[in-house]
């Protein structure tokens, strides 16, 4: 096997979104006569690079001067980005987005970023990857909420800035961008301050990204908030670009990992019992699920601090289900989840839609059996062996929190009647289409299917974290 095949799948994904980009704009004809097809195309093409990943990604080596790294933590990764990104797709009420050229082209954009941030070897990869998949948030958001996508992209640059000078430092002291030469040169050096304090800006900077950043858009209320599929890009995919290079970056200087634990596990803390308190002190479904994800990446923040094999691969197993859910709840509520009443009863009238949507946030909330409840308690059982019972204390406070408020918008799905046209106001009930309908059905099976089949899932997780290094 060649080293190009390795790349077929990535190219497969930047193939069909620069397609999607030169269709509606240089043949608006055939543009307009396929829109309604093109969704399907998008999901074919990445399932198409899912099983080219499942196949080519099975193998293990270091390419391009050790640029790409083939191993299975990226393996898992891209098989769970591509799954996510698909379904997300699959679910969308595309009546409710502004351009279904950018509203396809951004997620297959923003989910190649997620696979170079996973499959890169060194500094520079990770920083242009997770780049990218923020520009792509930045892109989508703009199509509707200009001063949203400039505040997002003022945040962004403020934590890659931070990141950039983190990454700097690190370079300085281990002599070398490769993050498998910089685990390496750290092993021998005292986690000092003056070391400790860059690793704490570097991975402040990624942890910001991926918890924090997100809630500015689920917060947003008004007709004129983002799109739903522009709120799945950023709590999912941007999101989990930064989780990513987070997990790869604490592995690296996972030598110092003791002066920087207690910090991380104090964040994590906050973004557990922060994401939600604040899930239960709204009722809007499109914020709850901002804050839901926000609280179920304090779970995998409160990973990256135990530093061994059985925590980090807890994490990857969470992240898998973490990305899943935050990408596709929202676009599964589209427009109708601004407002606790545009959703009531939908459970009566979108019975797949509903269905997706509730396993979905629920997921988030770590009920069981779920995915993220699997998740959650591998996590749990790796902060108990490792001493941290205050953080785990802390932990399940906010997912009891969250399960109360993930409960409560089930309630209004199935247990409220629909309220007249007349009062539901302008945000129209996501359209059916079987092809939507197959799309929440897909994302139930999968949410679902990755309880079932969590302790093989588990195994390559655990797998992947032995891939970075880790005993």
């Amino acid at each position: 096997m060649t080293k190009y095949v390795l790349l077929l799948p990535e190219a497969l994904v930047v193939a069909g979104a620069v397609f999607m980009l030169l269709l509606a704009r240089f043949a608006p004809s055939r543009y307009r006569r396929w829109r309604t097809s093109l969704p399907v195309l998008a999901v074919l093409i990445l399932l198409a690079a899912l099983a080219v990943e499942l196949r080519v990604g099975a193998d293990v080596g270091s390419y391009f001067g050790g640029a790409l790294l083939v191993d299975r933590f990226g393996l898992f990764v891209k098989a769970a980005v591509l799954l996510a990104t698909a379904v997300g797709i699959a679910v969308a009420d595309w009546g409710a987005e502004d351009s279904i050229s950018i509203g396809l082209a951004m997620p297959m954009l923003a989910a190649f970023g997620v696979m170079v941030v996973a499959s890169g070897g060194d500094f520079l990869s990770v920083w242009a990857g997770l780049e990218l998949a923020g520009a792509a948030g930045v892109v989508m958001l703009a199509t509707r909420r200009p001063d949203s996508a400039l505040r997002l992209l003022l945040l962004g640059t403020a934590a890659s800035a931070l990141m950039l000078i983190g990454l700097a430092y690190v370079y300085a002291t281990a002599g070398t961008a490769d993050l498998g030469g910089v685990h390496g040169a750290l092993l021998g050096v005292a986690p000092t301050l003056p070391l400790a304090v860059p690793v704490l800006v570097l991975l402040g900077a990624l942890i910001y990204r991926a918890s924090l950043a997100p809630l500015q858009l689920g917060a947003a209320h008004g007709l004129a908030a983002p799109s739903p599929m522009s709120i799945g890009l950023v709590t999912g995919l941007a999101a989990a670009a930064a989780v990513v290079a987070a997990v790869k970056v604490s592995v690296a200087v996972g030598a110092v990992s003791v002066a920087f634990s207690p910090y991380v596990e104090i964040v994590a803390a906050l973004a557990m019992a922060g994401g939600g308190a604040g899930a239960l002190a709204v009722r809007s479904p499109r914020t709850r699920i901002a804050f839901l994800a926000a609280g179920q990446t304090g779970w995998v923040i409160a990973g990256l601090g135990t530093q061994f094999r059985g925590g980090i691969g807890a994490t990857i197993f969470l992240l898998g289900a973490l990305v899943v859910a935050a990408t596709a709840a929202p676009a599964a509520a589209g427009a109708a989840g601004i407002s606790e009443l545009a959703v009531s009863g939908l459970g009566t009238l979108r019975r797949a839609r509903a269905a997706a949507l509730s396993l979905a946030m629920l997921s988030l909330a770590g009920a069981p059996p779920l995915a993220g409840f699997f998740g959650e308690f591998t996590i749990g059982a790796a902060l108990a062996r490792s001493g941290h019972f205050e953080l785990l204390a802390v932990g399940l406070l906010g997912s009891l929190l969250s399960l109360v408020a993930a409960i409560g918008t089930v309630r209004v799905l199935y247990l409220q009647n629909p309220p007249e046209e007349g009062r539901r106001g302008l945000v129209a009930l996501p359209v059916w289409t079987r092809f939507s309908a197959l799309g929440a059905i897909a994302l139930c099976v999968v949410i679902a299917g990755y309880g079932v089949f969590a302790n093989p899932i588990s195994s390559l997780a655990d797998q992947g974290a032995a891939a970075l290094g880790l005993r």
